[in-house]
């Protein structure tokens, strides 16, 4: 056998690598080409910041190569929940907006609930809420001086601007003599203003890693007349009571100097306003949604104001690992946020 017949040719030797480079392109295209998967998003109220950074969520998703996101706008939170526990169908491919405290609270049936409901795992965090009390009157400093007084909330049931706090005051300070009324935020500045109230709700949007606030609307227009105010913090020994009576919230303390016109520091709680699902919401789903949201975490800033709060450790904050979904988990890990 002569050399010629012992070795293939050049062109053959050409012509086999390239079938073998279209064999490993094309496997690698299938493992690649997945049908788009399509996730409903069930977000708050029209107008809310929460509305807008779902729509914003929607947006970013056109941009993935196969997850397409669908949000749409409901009554609240307690509606979203109680939407997602009765509707099977909703289980695998919906998302919702709601916090660790109001979950609690349908976990246990308790009011605004009036049944057990199952408890959805973590996908990222919206936004960071503190909340505390306001007056004109500069005798009102704690819990012992509001024994009688007119506290004007938000509606009964805002979990952030009425639950939470009435929790604190009773459960916390253990101050039930006080006359509650639920106004509404913006309302309830006003009441204050119109010496109808003796005390309002206030509060912001809080990167509390960043140690940066964004006034509420309303509090921001109260802090804007130029009124001498009291800020009323919730204390640590109220907020681990509350904590002890099965209210999922976490310490914290709003520097002194971060709300216009107040010099010292107010301590408070946190809850988080946040994207959760099912516990069966397919892994590799909420691997990638989670992903997308840390990978353009900076988009929402461009769409709302408390969008700007959001970064890549504000996603998790205040969760622990046992309450994040699994898909979520692997990509906060992955992105060293955990």
């Amino acid at each position: 056998m002569n050399n010629s017949e012992r070795q293939p040719s050049a062109r053959r030797i050409l012509g086999i690598a390239a079938v073998a480079a279209i064999a490993v392109t094309g496997l690698a295209a299938s493992a690649q080409a997945r049908d788009e998967t399509k996730i409903s998003v069930l977000g708050a109220p029209f107008g809310t910041g929460s509305y807008i950074l779902c729509n914003t969520l929607e947006q970013i998703s056109n941009k993935h190569p196969w997850l397409r996101v669908t949000a749409s706008e409901t009554p609240g939170y307690v509606f979203n929940l109680r939407k997602l526990n009765r509707d099977e169908a909703l289980k695998k491919n919906t998302v919702i907006g709601s916090g660790p405290a109001l979950m609690g609270l349908a976990a246990r049936g308790a009011a605004p609930f009036k049944e057990k409901l199952g408890k959805p795992k973590l996908i990222a965090n919206m936004t960071i809420v503190a909340v505390w009390l306001a007056s004109l009157d500069p005798k009102l400093r704690g819990g012992s001086d509001i024994a009688g007084k007119r506290i004007a909330l938000g509606k009964s049931a805002q979990i952030n601007w009425a639950v939470l706090p009435r929790a604190v005051i009773e459960q916390g300070w253990g101050v039930t003599n006080v006359n509650i009324q639920y106004l509404g935020p913006k309302p309830a500045v006003q009441a204050l203003l119109d010496g109808k109230a003796d005390l309002t709700i206030v509060g912001g949007y809080i990167n509390p890693k960043q140690s940066k606030l964004a006034l509420a609307p309303p509090t921001l227009e109260l802090v804007a007349t130029g009124r001498k105010l009291t800020h009323i913090g919730f204390d640590n020994a109220a907020v681990d009571k509350t904590i002890a009576a099965q209210f999922r919230i976490v310490p914290f303390t709003v520097d002194a100097g971060m709300v216009e016109g107040n010099d010292q520091p107010i301590p408070t709680f946190l809850d988080t306003s946040s994207w959760v699902v099912d516990p069966s919401f397919p892994e590799d789903v909420a691997y990638e949604l989670t992903k997308m949201i840390i990978e353009n975490v900076a988009a929402f800033g461009e769409a709302h104001a408390v969008g700007k709060l959001m970064s890549p450790e504000s996603l998790a904050f205040g969760w622990q690992a046992e309450d994040i979904h699994p898909g979520a988990l692997k990509a906060f890990k992955e992105a060293g946020i955990l």
